[in-house]
């Protein structure tokens, strides 16, 4: 299919959520939206039903976040690839501006950063994802400000089969970084990022904080290499 868009969710235990947030996406983007796959982590609430329901294809699959997301990856037939939160943090009308963005573009990036975007999280979290980006732009050079978003927009034939070293969320910058190797075309797009809906945040500052910093220093010696 061309010029179609498949939406993945990496998905634990988002029921009240993730159903609501496939019909917002199913409606904001229209015909544009072939499908949308829901890999989830083995979720012990009705998350994997709830999905069903909505129209999703539900995997499972419950080696990691980064692991779904490539799993959504492989599964997906369009030739772009949406992937966000499925606790609707990233909204529907959000997913739309990364659509429209995707003209002379390879990846097109939901930032906070950037005009336009903006965050409800705590002044802590907004401080580290602006270290975070700071660090990556400095050391790994990196050309994007919001290098930990996972509200993103891939053309699927760069990134399918990308060699990751990655199993939480510091694969958006390694991915990040693939298509900078790729001589991929990047755009960043002003989101909003909302709190989350209903259930409780699986965030993990220090355990994520850390594989940030171990994918830091492994892109920083590859460079000097």
């Amino acid at each position: 299919m061309t010029d179609t868009v498949t939406v993945v969710l990496p998905t634990l235990n988002e029921a009240g959520n993730v159903g609501l947030l496939i019909g917002e996406l199913k409606t904001a983007l229209g015909s544009a939206m072939a499908e949308a796959i829901v890999v989830d982590g083995q979720s012990t609430d009705t998350t994997q039903a709830e999905a069903a329901t909505a129209g999703a294809r539900v995997i499972v699959d419950a080696t990691g976040y980064a692991a779904a997301l490539q799993r959504g990856m492989r599964e997906a037939k369009t030739t772009w690839v949406l992937v966000l939160d499925a606790d609707r943090s990233h909204r529907a009308d959000d997913a739309l501006k990364l659509w429209t963005a995707r003209q002379d573009a390879d990846l097109v990036i939901g930032s906070r950063l950037v005009k336009g975007g903006g965050s409800d999280g705590t002044a802590f979290r907004r401080f580290l994802s602006r270290l975070l980006a700071s660090l990556f732009r400095a050391f790994a050079r990196l050309p994007a400000r919001d290098i930990s978003s996972g509200f993103r927009l891939y053309r699927r034939e760069m990134f399918v089969d990308a060699p990751l070293a990655a199993r939480f969320f510091e694969v958006q910058p390694a991915l990040l970084a693939h298509a900078v190797g790729r001589k991929g075309r990047i755009k960043e797009v002003g989101i909003h990022y909302h709190q989350r809906g209903a259930g409780r945040s699986k965030n993990r500052i220090f355990k994520y904080g850390m594989a940030f910093l171990r994918t830091l220093w492994r892109m920083r010696r590859q460079r000097s290499a």
